[in-house]
């Protein structure tokens, strides 16, 4: 419905339009991010030609069909999404299951499951909107915030609903998209009110699993993460180089360098595209090379295949340069903005968690995507949130944008059929 027929319009501005309370400037934002994704997604292809020059066609087309489910998810009271989350969860956890026993493997990822009339479809893009929703409601539900437990219960149970989504993509395997749950969930256990020495806790623990961890890793992805330790690792010998004695720092050297060296039968590690892409931006300079004029994805040493999709950021740095990034960046940064302000601004609590892990699982994307371009992380393919091309992307990036637009729109509208719904009151969801 488009107009509040209840009796509280009074009160909320009786029949107002339901998109009269939008939050323009986050929309405003996202179509400058997709207007800028399809022009450089258009310049990367046809630079190149080939089949390749039609990837924004498709881009608009995802676009298209991501309009309306953004304006579907938004129009709807994100009560309503809430109330069937646990559905919309299990959905996405089937999907996570067909995609293991029927999927394809690309980019050594099981991931991928072919949809005739569509193409290609990975079900894990649609499984982050879907379970933060249903952790928003865990984390807002009366029985687990006043259990005897205390604040530990509503810890566990978020940690267990995250756990089974994360461990079905760790099996395809997908751990770059895996962490992205964990930040988020992280965020909305504490403020579900676990205390901070907890968390300062698990974070001691987690480095101390870190070697663990990493000899679990396939071949693949201890390259990638290799590449990111080599830089930083060799500069902080050298810095600490003077303090070392000369057996200490040579000790030390060849130490690095064995654990670096590639594996038997194997020339070198993996780090083609962390170069190239480094080059790509370095290049760039302040006010890059001019849009169209990019010479790196042109010639292919940064690979057309990537090009348009995990580095797009490399792209538009090489072409715009510092001044270029940097107002992407405020757009990006802006944007996020907005959704803490919703967050912030929502009626109740399950409006909050929805808008602020929303706003931490782009941030996270956002991070690690432009992160992973200039070697300050792995390269674990994360695309950038409203640039990137990809299509199953596209539609999870609408669907949370969506959702934040419906606690914008329905922040002045009562809802007060399913006052129980956000785990507050009707009188405090009334303030």
């Amino acid at each position: 419905m488009l107009f509040n027929t209840s009796t509280s319009e009074a009160a909320t501005g009786r029949g107002t339009p339901l998109w009269f309370h939008a939050d323009w400037t986050a929309l405003i934002l996202e179509g400058i991010l997709l207007a800028i994704g399809v022009a450089f997604i258009y310049g990367a292809g046809v630079e190149v030609g080939g089949d390749l020059a039609n990837k924004w066609y498709r881009q608009l087309a995802w676009i298209g069909l991501g309009g309306g489910i953004y304006f579907v998810s938004a129009t709807v009271d994100y009560h309503f999404w809430a109330r069937h989350s646990w559905i919309l969860y299990l959905g996405g956890i089937l999907l996570l299951i067909i995609v293991l026993l029927f999927g394809k493997t690309l980019n050594n990822t099981k991931g991928w499951l072919l949809v005739p009339g569509i193409g290609f479809l990975q079900p894990v893009e649609l499984a982050k909107p879907l379970t933060l929703l249903f952790l928003a409601w865990l984390g807002t539900r009366p029985a687990l915030r006043h259990s005897s437990l205390g604040e530990w219960l509503p810890a566990i149970v978020l940690t267990l609903a995250m756990l089974l989504p994360v461990g079905l993509i760790c099996l395809q395997p997908d751990l770059g998209t895996a962490m992205v749950f964990i930040p988020v969930t992280l965020t909305l256990i504490f403020l579900t009110g676990l205390r901070l020495r907890w968390f300062i806790l698990g974070f001691v623990l987690l480095i101390l699993i870190i070697p663990m961890l990493y000899v679990s890793l396939k071949p693949y992805q201890q390259d990638r993460l290799k590449v990111f330790i080599k830089a930083p690792a060799t500069q902080l010998l050298n810095l600490a180089a003077p303090m070392l004695s000369e057996q200490t720092e040579t000790h030390a050297r060849e130490a690095l360098a064995d654990f670096l060296a590639p594996r038997e039968g194997e020339h070198k590690s993996d780090d083609w595209n962390a170069v190239q892409s480094l080059l790509a931006v370095g290049s760039g300079g302040f006010t890059g090379k001019g849009y169209l004029k990019g010479t790196q994805h042109v010639l292919g040493y940064l690979p057309h295949t990537i090009a348009s999709t995990d580095f797009i950021f490399s792209v538009i740095a090489e072409e715009t340069g510092f001044l270029g990034t940097s107002t992407l960046l405020a757009l990006l940064t802006g944007l996020m903005l907005c959704f803490c302000r919703t967050a912030l601004q929502a009626r109740d609590r399950l409006g909050t968690f929805i808008a602020l892990g929303s706003a931490i699982i782009f941030t996270t994307h956002i991070v690690i995507n432009i992160s992973m371009t200039i070697q300050a992380a792995p390269i674990v393919g994360l695309p950038l949130p409203f640039i990137s091309y990809g299509g199953s992307f596209m539609l999870g990036t609408m669907l949370l944008a969506g959702l934040v637009q419906s606690v914008a729109l329905h922040r002045r509208r009562p809802h007060l059929s399913f006052p129980s719904d956000s785990g507050d009151t009707e009188e405090q969801v009334m303030r």
